[in-house]
């Protein structure tokens, strides 16, 4: 089968027979040339823009932007292929998902390395139809035509040196083995070499034409390359060219007895056995493979058990006919229980495997030179298992510079040298589906329970080592269905098993390696409930100086016991690390003191970030803890805004575990400081905490009475910004009758209650009952004097009088609370009632006015990046634009409000949306996109809006009628901008 692209000469697609190589544009064409280079595995943007822009000047103003758009031209046109090929990105990284055999360079080098296989079995003949096969790939094209880069032309020249020039020393070394001389001579005469650059090729042709009694023009040819290279001076490559024709020539005019023999310098083939299945990390092996064609170093690290020498020594095992000159393996026991290996043991140990006693040369210094000078210009792997630290193979590196080194270690390596210039290969744990394909391959039959197998891979976390003791545990008791190992590691985890070799004794070695601070910060962050941690967490749970702090986390990260997050300052720990470094804290005194560290931390940030967001705010006083251990201050609402939102998941799963471990006060004083949070379309998160506090208000009884009825008071809140009536009554009436209940002065928490239930009202059609209860909800905020909260009531109850066709008393009213807003500088308050202006001035037909508050309003909310209001907003211009019969601007407003809104669930505003699209495309004869409209919107009105459900069902079936579809439909594009 032939490659499916090709990027040996112009970027080609291959579509049935044909090869394309006009599809797109250059660009496109480019970057597809460049992820090609490197298939599966994630190539960065800056790299990217490097390879496809040659002259900076050409660059456009934003070129990530345009590689996007690049990108998505790109993506369109591999989707629409015969088998689909998907192009993912990840934080900026691009990568093209296809095998090494869909592109035609590739399949050159594995044709190559067939070749090289059968010529070392001693097969020439058929080794030489496999290099002509490869050739027959290349055909004499240009490698990356459609690239024109200095980055691309460095990889021309690499691809010529260290892959093509060899593959035609295959092809002159099979035709020599024949007896094809003249073909050798035929061959290279089309290449037109250099020969100063191409000694081995030179070499090839000396041979043939001493082989065809061509001696003059061999010793022509000799002497001018010969004295060329003493001129450059390049002595090494003149010396080795003479003794090569020397040979020629006493092999041509004299039989003479063969020198003595020097020792023999040995192949060595010192890798350890390869696993029976290897699973995952396809992208790696790329990687691996693209920077192994040439000298180097490549570091593999990764946190224990990930599988680190699994995965080199396999690779090493699959690739080893690359390295004609052998491999040299060494376990250096930088993590283990014996003794580690220094590295004049390890050059001991080479020494012998080449075949040279180590004992004859006394000079350790001596040693290392001749090992040096054993390896010295042979293509050679050398694989370095185990390193504890740069200082462990500091010495070994220098000895290697002509070789492949990989090195594997838990530790990241950081202290080597730039100059050394070394790949960097992280190993993860493996993904669902490689972790059940291991396991399947392990247990056999009983694997067949998929459900079972799939649930085992979720308890192991993908690390290889605790599958693979996993694995042995089940195939040993073969008598037990699968579903009970489920059930026992499901309570008991997987950390003991394999006691000796399994994921806790791996993990001991490398806690043991760690200095004190950091030692202290890992046995203390088991602890943290969240996603990630930051250092100043961190710093709070264990009391010490963020500085040492943020010191102790690069040790760990060094170590790969914890993970670098999307931040410099926030940290991460694998699940199965994370229940070994829980499990490390055994004194429940100490547990519980760094849980209460950890819980006022959240309690005071919080509290911080509430009031720097909302100064004029009325908030519920929290309790005093004694201290605020390290707690974050603001310098201003946005910086204390970025800290809410980073925290999210943090902080629900900090108030869960305050519920369960008993802290009940926490979980009920952090939900309400987190206001942010719906203002930016949070509801659902703002929903869970706050529920989690109410459960913790009945656990603590009747003293918590009054912090129940405001955390009640804000669950009605939010289910009403959800647009869910009847949910956002229940609680509103519950809390109600809680602040009555709990005694003393209940005014504020009343107010709230009578405003959020006049806001229900007014939405349910209950107008008139609404205005009422808003009337009384500010008559008693302007008794305790609160202007914060009496801006906010005075725009809702603007808003129902609106709804009341009082406009003038609605625009009064509005009028006031844009001058509250502005005099406290409330610039959401100012947004939603400038939303509300553009609403009246468009109920009252007012277009252009209505168009300019709502489009300040727009401005105002993105600024504070409010998405539910944003939301509100756009469904207000969509029907203002189609009222104005600007019809391209409303389908604009509507489709976008269909996704904000969407986001935050406010389905009754969605559904406006959608009935707006459904007009606007009925209208352009687009019934079908008009139906599917209307088939989103109904069943988003049927439980809150029953009349307008209605309607919209009648349309349907009208719309239906006059086309003949009977049924819902799915997957149209209509909610995508045409083209």
């Amino acid at each position: 089968m032939d490659a499916r692209f090709t990027i040996l000469g112009p970027t080609g697609i291959r579509v049935g027979d044909r090869v394309d190589t006009q599809w797109g544009r250059p660009r496109e064409r480019a970057l597809l040339a460049v992820l090609l280079t490197r298939p599966g595995t994630f190539v960065p943007a800056a790299e990217l823009i490097d390879w496809i822009w040659p002259d900076r000047s050409e660059l456009p103003r934003n070129p990530k932007q345009a590689l996007y758009l690049y990108s998505s031209r790109l993506r369109a046109k591999l989707e629409s292929l015969p088998n689909r090929v998907e192009l993912s990105t990840r934080n900026g990284a691009y990568r093209i998902d296809v095998g090494r055999k869909a592109v035609d360079y590739f399949r050159f080098l594995d044709q190559v390395d067939r070749a090289r296989e059968l010529s070392a079995l001693g097969d020439h003949r058929q080794a030489l139809s496999e290099i002509r096969s490869a050739f027959a790939i290349w055909r004499h094209q240009v490698p990356l035509q459609d690239l024109r880069s200095d980055r691309a032309e460095t990889w021309r020249r690499n691809v010529l040196m260290n892959r093509l020039m060899p593959a035609y020393d295959l092809l002159c070394q099979e035709l020599l083995a024949l007896g094809e001389h003249q073909q050798v001579i035929d061959e290279l005469d089309d290449l037109e070499l250099d020969y100063r650059i191409h000694h081995g090729l030179l070499k090839r042709r000396l041979h043939a034409l001493y082989r065809l009694m061509r001696t003059e023009e061999a010793s022509r040819l000799y002497l001018t390359v010969h004295k060329a290279l003493r001129a450059e001076p390049n002595d090494a490559a003149a010396d080795s060219l003479r003794k090569f024709h020397d040979g020629l020539q006493k092999g041509r005019t004299e039989s003479v007895k063969p020198a003595a023999r020097a020792p023999e310098v040995l192949t060595p083939q010192q890798l350890p056995l390869d696993v029976p299945l290897f699973v995952g990390h396809e992208d790696k092996f790329a990687a691996l493979d693209h920077v192994a064609s040439e000298a180097g170093l490549v570091l593999v690290s990764g946190q224990g058990g990930v599988g680190k020498t699994a995965f080199a020594v396999h690779w090493a095992h699959t690739r080893r006919t690359r390295f004609p000159g052998g491999v040299l393996f060494a376990d250096l026991q930088g993590f283990s229980d014996g003794a580690v290996l220094d590295a004049a043991t390890v050059v001991d140990r080479f020494l012998l495997a080449l075949g040279v006693r180590p004992d004859q040369i006394t000079n350790p210094d001596h040693r290392m030179a001749r090992l040096q000078s054993l390896v010295s210009g042979r293509r050679l792997l050398v694989l370095l298992d185990n390193a504890y630290d740069t200082e462990q193979i500091r010495q070994l590196l220098p000895l290697f510079s002509s070789c492949l080194v990989i090195v594997t270690s838990r530790s990241r390596l950081s202290g080597l040298a730039a100059r050394l210039a070394p790949h960097r290969i992280s190993i993860d744990p493996l993904g669902e589906n490689a972790a059940a394909r291991l396991l399947l391959d392990r247990i056999g039959e009983r694997a067949e329970n998929t459900e079972a197998l799939a649930e085992l891979t979720r308890v192991c976390s993908g690390l290889p080592i605790a599958l693979k003791v996993l694995a042995n545990h089940i195939a040993t008791r073969p008598n037990v269905r699968l579903s009970a190992f489920v059930d026992h590691f499901r309570e008991r985890g997987v950390l003991d098993i394999g006691t000796m070799h399994g994921p806790r004794a791996v993990f001991m070695q490398s806690l043991r390696a760690l200095e004190p601070d950091a030692r202290l910060l890992f046995r203390t962050i088991g602890v943290h409930p969240g996603p990630d941690i930051s250092v100043s967490t961190a710093a709070a749970m264990v009391a010490l100086p963020t500085r040492r702090v943020h010191a102790a986390f690069d040790t760990l990260v060094e170590a790969t016991l914890v993970e670098q997050a999307n931040d410099l300052d926030r940290f991460k720990l694998h699940d199965l690390l994370r229940e070994f470094s829980s499990g490390l804290l055994d004194d429940p005194q100490e547990r519980m003191l760094i849980e209460r560290r950890m819980f006022d931390f959240y309690l005071r940030t919080a509290e911080n970030a509430d009031m720097t967001l909302f100064p004029g705010m009325v908030r519920v006083l929290t309790s005093s803890t004694g201290s605020e251990f390290g707690a974050l201050e603001f310098k201003d609402a946005s910086e204390a805004e970025r800290w809410c939102m980073a925290e999210v998941q943090t902080v629900l799963a900090v108030v869960r575990l305050s519920v369960e471990t008993g802290a009940y006060s926490y979980a009920v004083q952090i939900p309400p400081l987190m206001e942010i949070w719906p203002r930016r379309g949070m509801t659902a998160e703002m929903l869970s905490a706050l529920r989690l506090g109410l459960a913790a208000t009945k656990a603590l009884g009747e003293s918590s009475t009054e912090a129940a009825a405001d955390l009640m008071q804000q669950i009605g809140h939010s289910h009403l910004v959800r647009q869910e009536y009847r949910q956002a009554e229940h609680y509103v009436h519950s809390a109600h009758i809680a602040y009555l209940q709990a005694g003393g002065d209940q005014r504020s928490g009343i107010a709230s209650c009578l405003h959020t239930g006049a806001r229900i009202l007014v939405a349910t059609g209950n107008i008139q009952m609404g205005i009422d209860s808003h009337e009384r909800a500010l008559s008693l905020i302007r008794e305790i004097d609160e202007r914060g909260l009496e801006t906010f009531f005075l725009f809702r109850a603007g808003e129902a009088y609106q709804k009341a066709f009082e406009y003038e008393r609605a625009a009064s009213y509005y009028h006031q609370a844009l001058m509250l807003a502005r005099a406290q500088e409330d610039e959401w308050a100012e947004a939603t009632v400038l939303q509300l202006l553009g609403s009246l001035s468009f109920s009252r037909e007012r277009v252009g006015e209505a168009r300019a508050f709502a489009q300040n309003s727009l401005w105002k909310y993105a600024g504070q990046r409010a998405i539910g209001a944003v939301g509100e907003v756009l469904t207000l211009l969509c029907q203002i634009e189609e009222e104005a019969g600007n019809v391209w601007e409303a389908t604009q407003y509507a489709r976008q409000a269909v996704r904000f809104c969407g986001h935050v669930g406010a389905s009754l505003s969605e559904a406006t949306a959608l009935c707006v699209l459904a007009r606007i495309l009925g209208r352009a004869g687009r019934r079908e996109a008009a139906v599917e409209a209307l088939e989103r919107a109904w069943p988003l009105l049927v439980e809150q809006d029953a009349e307008r459900a209605s309607r919209v069902a009648a349309e349907l079936e009208r719309l239906r009628s006059e086309i003949d579809l009977p049924e819902p439909r799915s997957g149209s594009p209509v909610f995508h901008p045409e083209p």
